[in-house]
């Protein structure tokens, strides 16, 4: 069975949403055991199955997936509307979004944080693939915008992803990063010209720019625990999958 960790903050009225570790799927080596991607070399006939798994362990006879770029688009998913199953011919975006019920939207991430938007009153949600590209190519402003709702009205959650003491970056990031937030969450590292960069800490601060004043947030970092998937520290590794959907009534 797939390990699925439901979230318990109040997100919105009749939202639900949890992620996966790396355990109670079929994949092997590298991937072991429950990855959820297609794109990072696993076999497809075990990465179907652990999403056969998932889609019994939410009880969601439908959840929608994307082919993600790091980008900013954003689609929105109706009854039949992106209705695959693999991200070969999924919608390319890095954020979706829904005010249908029923309907899980996922986002596979080892490393980057998938953020979860939702209204309080569960009328709509949404959850994007949040690394620090994402972040400064506008993806959560693109979502929060598509949504329609009053910032005010909305809370976020985030999904695990990895945590200041493990993310060191170069100049490269640091000259792409909004100065106003970054000088916020830069830590000088011990070589030269790199920095420990608080990834989870400066999509906060952007969303609570945004006008979102309830952020809940995963405590767990996926390069410290063995049991997530971390592209920085294997490199060759599968993903997680965090869903957020509207339960039907």
């Amino acid at each position: 069975m797939i390990d699925w960790v439901e979230a318990t903050d109040p997100i919105g009225v009749g939202v639900r949403a949890g992620y996966t570790s790396r355990f109670g799927g079929t994949s092997m080596d590298a991937h072991l055991s429950a990855n959820m991607s297609t794109h990072v070399g696993d076999v497809e006939t075990h990465v179907r199955e652990n999403r056969q798994r998932l889609h019994e362990i939410t009880g969601l006879a439908d959840i929608r997936w994307l082919k993600q770029t790091h980008g900013s688009r954003v689609v929105k998913i109706g009854r039949h509307v992106g209705l695959v199953d693999d991200e070969g011919s999924a919608p390319v975006a890095d954020a979706q979004w829904t005010d249908a019920t029923g309907i899980g939207l996922a986002i596979v991430s080892a490393d980057c944080f998938p953020v979860v938007i939702a209204d309080v009153s569960g009328s709509v949600v949404g959850i994007a693939h949040c690394g620090w590209r994402g972040a400064v190519s506008g993806v959560l402003e693109s979502l929060i915008a598509e949504m329609g709702r009053r910032s005010a009205t909305l809370n976020a959650w985030m999904g695990p992803g990895i945590c200041k003491q493990c993310y060191e970056v170069g100049p490269d990031v640091v000259a792409r990063l909004d100065a106003r937030v970054s000088k916020n969450v830069l830590d000088a590292a011990p070589r030269r010209e790199r920095w420990f960069l608080d990834l989870p800490r400066y999509l906060e601060i952007m969303l609570e720019e945004l006008g979102i004043e309830r952020i809940f947030r995963t405590p767990r970092c996926t390069y410290q625990d063995e049991n997530l998937y971390s592209y920085r520290r294997d490199k060759v590794t599968g993903r997680v999958a965090t869903v957020v959907w509207r339960e039907t009534s």
